[in-house]
């Protein structure tokens, strides 16, 4: 007959033993809620997606992928603010996470703040100098120094890239507007003309 001891060692083994089949059981079940949450939000459900999402937060707040994706459902539907705030928190537990730095850029200039996003595109394209994202980068934060009134930041980053890609529209627009803002005025005008006989 076992002791109270060996009974005792037991017991405690069954117990570390069902707690460890739980803890699996309830991972399991969130990842079902994550999927299903994602599966809303690309189907379009927006409202739906951010509901499941701030539901899985609620037990697991530490969950980067969720809060990422909740801030890109919140930005689909043109809630920049609260977009921004799930980004932000991300962050503070993935800090070098430089996808969510980049979402929370644009959320910053979807929002009108330029000041803002062009803070965080500068430490993405520190980060990361050499992605295709990080072209894209440069433009939106060279148009959010044009709106800022910084013409000579846009021409020093933009003139070399304009050598390189003469058929972007975009980095041709950004160029000839930072130059007229700037005062000069012909070589503007000359990359503005261009632009409108293509």
């Amino acid at each position: 007959m076992a002791s109270k001891k060996q009974l005792s060692s037991i017991l405690i083994v069954l117990l570390l033993a069902w707690a460890g089949v739980s803890a699996q059981d309830s991972s399991a079940a969130v990842e079902r809620e994550f999927e299903r949450a994602t599966q809303l939000h690309q189907s379009g459900d927006l409202q739906g997606a951010v509901r499941a999402y701030v539901a899985i937060l609620a037990t697991h707040p530490a969950r980067v992928d969720v809060r990422s994706n909740l801030g890109a459902a919140y930005s689909a539907l043109g809630r920049y603010e609260d977009a921004i705030q799930e980004y932000k928190r991300a962050l503070v537990i993935d800090s070098n996470n430089y996808a969510i730095r980049f979402n929370l850029a644009l959320a910053y200039y979807k929002a009108a703040w330029f000041s803002d996003a062009a803070a965080e595109l500068e430490k993405f394209i520190a980060a990361v100098p050499d992605t295709p994202q990080t072209a894209n980068a440069r433009l939106v934060l060279a148009d959010c120094q044009v709106r800022l009134g910084e013409y000579k930041k846009v021409i020093e980053s933009l003139s070399p890239l304009a050598d390189v890609d003469a058929n972007n529209r975009t980095l041709a627009y950004l160029l000839g507007s930072a130059l007229i803002g700037d005062g000069q005025l012909d070589k503007g005008q000359a990359i503005v003309d261009r632009l409108i006989r293509h």
